[in-house]
């Protein structure tokens, strides 16, 4: 991708996401397409003069998913327990656990993504994807200081990705 930067937050960690409405499709005839931006959830469009786009139907993701490997704690209606963080990103993350969960529960989850700060606490998770090996969640709410380190986190593990 060619630099582009949100018009929000200013970072370049952009990613085109697919097109929705009836504008959008027909913006992408004259090479105008959707991007939001990693870190700061920013939705825009923007001008790639000659690229077209090849539709990938079977990734829909808004946020890039980021591997991690630390520990994680979640409590819930009727459950608690413990695991394993393998993937982060800004709407979500994966972990494994030896604890049944089901899909559409909903969890407060403690991300312990280092010794040396304080644990990031997401309020409300849902989960939406339960497999043999890991636990898909949406982050549904966190408090604002608890988003912003969230942010500075993730943003750390995409400079990292990105050398």
């Amino acid at each position: 991708m060619a630099n582009i930067k949100c018009p929000n937050c200013a970072r370049e960690f952009v990613r085109r996401v697919s097109r929705a409405g009836f504008a959008e499709p027909v913006l992408s005839l004259f090479y105008i397409y959707p991007f939001q931006c990693q870190l700061c959830g920013f939705r825009f469009r923007f001008f790639q003069w000659g690229i077209r786009s090849i539709r990938v139907e079977e990734d829909r993701r808004v946020y890039d998913r980021l591997k991690i490997s630390c520990p994680v704690a979640f409590t819930g209606e009727n459950c608690a327990g413990e695991g394993r963080l393998i993937e982060v990103s800004m709407g979500g993350c994966n972990f494994s656990t030896a604890m049944p969960l089901t899909a559409g529960a909903v969890l407060r989850m403690v991300l312990e993504v280092s010794k040396d700060v304080e644990p990031i606490v997401i309020d409300a998770t849902v989960v939406r994807c339960v497999r043999p090996e890991n636990i898909g969640v949406e982050f549904i709410h966190c408090q604002a200081g608890e988003r912003e380190r969230l942010q500075q986190f993730v943003r750390g593990l995409l400079i990292d990705q990105h050398k």
